[in-house]
């Protein structure tokens, strides 16, 4: 998700007032509303998810490390204001060479967010996750991802599995519906139709041979 805006953002024609919209657009919704998926609302709605339903379990184990990850996720948010700060900036201007400037810093701004974001992931994989191995179980694990899952209004679950299934390779995306197998019989059919939008034709194919599925 990071990687592709990014990409986007850096060969934008900022002199063009509709294709900068649009980019702001991405970039801002309402944080406050449930079912925004602008990508970087979804990025501080996984903050969000996080802090409601994992932390708080986590805590009891590892006090000071969910207090530096607490940390990081306000300096996230800080971030985010400060990008939308710029992106309102260069919606009122008008002059060509005015714009370019702002879109310049809007780009620099935005990959400043990118690059604390991906250094505060990798830190989770390496703290986090091994943290929530030691004090849970793998059941226990499922459950809390169940957790967060079942607070996702299913219009943004369908938007992050838009992002998620294609970044998944192959053998990735057998493990994960053979799994689904176990689960109710809608929940199966309704990732298999997420699956069958977001991956091309050969891949989906290929998954369904792999995993045996009708």
């Amino acid at each position: 998700m990071i990687y592709e805006l990014g990409s986007e953002l850096q060969a934008l024609d900022f002199t063009d007032e509709r294709a900068t919209e649009s980019m702001v657009t991405k970039l801002r919704q309402d944080l406050s509303a449930a079912s925004s998926t602008c990508i970087v609302c979804l990025l501080h709605g996984h903050s969000t998810d996080e802090e409601n339903y994992v932390f708080p379990d986590v805590r009891t184990y590892e006090p000071a490390l969910i207090d530096t990850l607490l940390a990081e996720h306000k300096e996230v948010v800080r971030k985010i204001a400060e990008v939308w700060k710029v992106g309102n900036e260069l919606k009122a201007l008008r002059g060509r060479l005015e714009r370019i400037e702002m879109g310049e810093k809007l780009n620099r701004t935005a990959n400043d967010l990118f690059a604390y974001y991906l250094t505060h992931l990798t830190g989770e994989e390496t703290t986090l996750i091994p943290a929530m191995w030691k004090h849970y179980t793998d059941e226990q694990l499922i459950a809390m991802r169940a957790n967060v899952q079942s607070h996702i209004p299913p219009e943004v679950f369908a938007v992050w599995m838009k992002w998620v299934l294609p970044s998944l390779n192959i053998n990735e995306l057998t493990d994960m519906f053979i799994g689904l197998k176990k689960a109710p019989a809608p929940v199966l059919e309704r990732m298999s139709q997420l699956a069958e939008k977001s991956l091309n034709e050969d891949r989906w194919a290929a998954v369904k041979a792999r995993a045996a599925l009708k």
